[in-house]
């Protein structure tokens, strides 16, 4: 017997319709901001995104998943904004447009530990903007993101954000890290001892308690940030503050990839345990020149959709609530069962039959484990009077109604 890849879920019918109510969610609320669907595909050259995130990040270095065709080497992608990048310079809309925004819906691919919510395919739901250095529309793209998880029916987040600064401030933060844990590298954990030589801002991220309890202690504050920076990350909290939207200066916030710059925001949930980040996001003014187009500046963000569905309070109706379940006795009964679902489908009503030629018992049952509100039973006398009955599953209410009423009567329900 085959089983599903480690990492990976099978997402069943009764778990589909939760996750179509967050797309749903999802594609009503990014027009609201301007943003525009993008489809792109699941594989890409490799070195996008070695170029992209960084050739010390972790993502690249024992993350992704590649593929050796021929004389190319592929990887199914592990993030989208470096996709995006590649779509808006390949398709020349930094030309066209320039400005632009878009969002998407996806699977990601990373093959690390699966945990809790964290799988080696997983989904992003997220957001580019790109061809603007606005502080404005950083502000906009982090309380888009709340407004998103409001939304989801997800309460208790926590949004922290911070600036990197410009590359040469980066520059000066990597130097201060260096200066300020050189005496404590031998106490930190293997990764980190790995990251003090190759990408040294990731141990400010690190989840081990030693160096939790290291960092703690740097004082790092926004020394290392040019004026230029200091007052985009001050405007940037200053309209945060004008639309309520709640959040946290955390200086030892960083991103785990190369090309972010200036604001970085990560939003955090209790309900996840100690991998507690359900999304993250921030500037990248650098990577559209470095990925070969135009000089223009962008920020994004992205959300983990089984993240998201761990803490979201809502109870999705499924389809069954929705579903009319039609019980034909006897061969005659059941041809014209046809008819009716044919009818309640072009009226826009679910519905369904038994299959299976069970008894009137035996097809209430069905019916009753399936959950549908109503069933509709057409038996002998129903035939004689051109009638069905009408049971309410929930109330156990019966009523005979003709063709007519029938469809009348579950169009209003």
């Amino acid at each position: 017997m085959f089983k599903r890849i480690t990492g990976t879920k099978d997402i069943l019918p009764g778990e589909v319709s939760a996750w179509q109510r967050i797309e749903e969610i999802a594609r009503n609320t990014f027009p609201l901001y301007n943003y525009k669907e993008i489809r792109l595909p699941l594989i890409e050259e490799a070195a996008l995104f070695n170029r992209s995130l960084g050739e010390e990040a972790e993502v690249v270095k024992k993350q992704m998943f590649l593929i050796q065709r021929d004389h190319d080497t592929l990887a199914l992608r592990p993030e989208a904004t470096a996709s995006v990048v590649r779509s808006y310079i390949e398709n020349s809309l930094d030309k066209v447009q320039g400005f632009a925004k878009f969002y998407y819906i996806g699977a990601m691919f990373r093959a690390e530990r699966p945990q809790r919510g964290r799988l080696r395919q997983f989904h992003h739901i997220g957001c580019e903007a790109i061809g603007s250095a606005q502080p404005q529309l950083d502000a906009e793209i982090i309380s888009l993101a709340d407004k998103l998880l409001k939304n989801f029916s997800v309460s208790g987040h926590r949004i922290r954000i911070n600036s990197l600064g410009c590359p040469d401030d980066k520059k000066k933060l990597t130097q201060i890290l260096k200066k300020s844990l050189g005496d404590n590298t031998s106490k930190l954990c293997q990764d980190c001892q790995e990251r003090f030589q190759g990408n040294i801002l990731r141990i400010l991220d690190c989840k081990n308690e030693s160096c939790k309890e290291i960092v703690a202690k740097l004082d790092i504050g926004q020394k290392h940030l040019c004026g230029a920076c200091i007052g985009h990350f001050r405007q940037v909290t200053t309209v945060l503050d004008m639309l309520g939207v709640e959040y946290i200066v955390d200086d030892h916030l960083v991103r785990g990839l190369d090309y972010y710059t200036r604001t970085v925001f990560e939003i955090s949930h209790p309900g996840l345990g100690a991998q507690d980040a359900i999304g993250a996001g921030g500037r990248y003014d650098n990577l559209v020149k470095q990925l070969g187009g135009s000089d223009q500046p962008a920020v994004g963000f992205a959300f983990g959709v089984e993240r998201v569905l761990l803490v979201s309070a809502d109870k999705v109706q499924g389809v069954s609530d929705k579903l009319v379940y039609i019980i034909p006795l006897g061969e005659e009964a059941r041809q014209e069962s046809m008819i009716l679902l044919n009818e309640l489908r072009q009226q826009g009503i679910c519905a369904d039959t038994d299959y299976l030629g069970k008894s009137l018992k035996g097809a209430m049952r069905q019916a009753d484990s399936m959950g549908v509100k109503y069933a509709v039973i057409i038996g002998d006398n129903e035939l004689k009077n051109k009638t069905v009955m009408l049971k309410n599953m929930k109330s156990g209410e019966q009523k005979e109604l003709g063709r007519t009423a029938l469809v009348k009567e579950l169009s209003g329900n």
